[in-house]
């Protein structure tokens, strides 16, 4: 990439908001940053959640979204590389290879695009222009194999799609999420985290937390996060005989270590995902995982060990494992301590430059 002096890498956001593909892509700059890279962070948005991390961090992020029209976006961001002269410039989002696509040829720099859930959903959610956004970059870079195995249904060569998986930085949590709170003798608490909206399947959440209280499982509920179907979720959760008690509607919130640690069991729910970051949060709060088998779910979970893992459909199964755990405070604590040392040996932050640095290398000797 470079015969001489640091490797510059543009990493380009749509977002700072709150979220995985963010938090990660926080992880990278730093990370690329501690190993001498020069980086720099280019924004559709400002004024976001991630931002003042990036900041704190030393990578003031660059903001290129002055214009709606994606055009005039994609010349501001061609302007501003061609002021930083970068190596790589990577997509941190599915919908901004678009940017990367047209503005890293303009700079000659190598453009590498990025997928952060399941392949399927982003190019289902972007209607024609998913397929183009999918194969435009000569290069992606994936959080999941479930990711590079569905690419081939596209057509995407296996050589040109590189699986990083998602880490998280441990001591950062854990100053974060503090020590659990003392709460009543018995009772149960099931988190859900993500955004409400439809392939997150939060409707089976509910279902499956009414169910098991129906057979006499001390369990409570919390939902964090937020999203369009927060009013459709609330009503579900009335006819399901959740509210007031069964459930909490937490909203958006900035201090998901602190409620992980508060809790007992996270449950996942969705029809896709990539890599959902927030198992490794739970694993990291030494929480056990119930979770349908959507991305690399159940190349996360250790089924029987740190958690269980079903089929997308069977609300059944999800309930069984629940009333289970609810039934052993043994079993939980077990599966938490075993979730907790594989996130260390698995997916702790130390090594994601090095990985990163690779992937890149790789990607520059093949383009």
């Amino acid at each position: 990439m470079t015969s001489g002096g640091a490797v510059r890498i543009a990493l380009v956001a749509g977002t700072l908001g709150q979220g995985g593909a963010e938090k990660q892509l926080v992880y990278m700059a730093r990370a690329l940053r501690e190993c001498g890279a020069t980086v720099r962070v280019y924004s559709l948005t400002r004024g976001e959640h991630y931002e003042t991390v990036l900041i704190d961090a030393g990578v003031a992020p660059v903001w290129i979204g002055r214009s709606a029209a994606p055009p005039l976006r994609v010349m501001a961001l061609a302007i501003a590389l061609r002021r930083f002269r970068p190596h790589i410039v990577q997509s941190a989002h599915f919908y901004t290879n678009l940017y990367v696509r047209l503005a890293a040829p303009m700079v000659g720099a190598i453009g590498i695009g990025a997928a952060r859930n399941d392949v399927v959903h982003e190019v289902l959610y972007n209607g024609r222009w998913g397929r183009w956004l999918l194969r435009a970059p000569a290069a992606l870079i994936v959080n999941s194999f479930a990711a590079k195995r569905n690419t081939a249904a596209y057509g995407l060569s296996a050589d040109t799609v590189h699986v990083l998986p998602n880490v998280i930085d441990l001591a950062a949590f854990d100053a974060l999420a503090g020590t659990a709170p003392p709460r009543a003798a018995g009772e149960l608490i099931v988190a859900g985290v993500g955004t409400w909206i439809p392939p997150k399947r939060f409707d089976r959440f509910l279902r499956v937390l009414a169910a098991a209280r129906s057979r006499g499982a001390p369990v409570r509920g919390i939902l964090i996060g937020d999203g369009r179907e927060r009013a459709a979720l609330e009503n579900q959760a009335r006819e399901l005989g959740l509210l007031p008690n069964g459930v909490t509607f937490a909203g958006r919130r900035n201090d998901i270590p602190t409620l992980l640690r508060a809790a007992d069991v996270l449950m996942l729910t969705s029809d896709h995902e990539g890599f959902p970051n927030v198992i490794l949060e739970a694993m990291s709060a030494s929480l056990p995982v119930i979770s349908t088998a959507a991305g690399d779910a159940e190349a996360i979970v250790e089924h029987g060990v740190t958690g269980f893992v079903v089929p997308l459909d069977a609300e059944t199964a999800l309930t069984d494992h629940l009333c289970a755990l609810a039934a052993s405070r043994a079993l939980r604590d077990a599966m938490g301590r075993s979730g907790r040392a594989r996130v260390e040996s698995t997916y702790a932050y130390a090594g994601l430059s090095s990985r990163l640095l690779a992937i890149y290398r790789d990607i520059a000797r093949k383009v």
